[in-house]
């Protein structure tokens, strides 16, 4: 069983730890980290995009079926990337 916290080790404790925690704040808030998050987020919308065009691309040469897959897949491109950058600022 660990001894009782005495006065000074506690409140070193919490300087070090607000201390941590002042210094993470000013590092997040730094130019790069939000041109990263810019960036970041242009991948996770363009990916799904650009892989849905191909895949309805692929499609529409292979079938003929009077549906444009490439527009469908592009569109759905869209819908998982905007869910893709809200699922990556929600657990940022």
């Amino acid at each position: 069983m660990k001894p009782p916290l005495k006065d000074e080790d506690f409140t070193d404790k919490i300087s070090k730890v607000a201390s941590e925690l002042q210094k993470a704040r000013k590092e997040k808030s730094g130019f790069l980290h939000y041109a990263s998050l810019i960036g970041m987020g242009g991948w996770l919308l363009a990916l799904p995009i650009v892989a849905g065009a191909y895949l309805g691309h692929f499609l529409d040469e292979k079938t003929d079926m009077g549906v444009s897959w490439s527009l469908t897949f592009i569109i759905l491109g869209v819908a998982v990337g905007i869910f893709n950058i809200w699922y990556f600022l929600y657990r940022e």
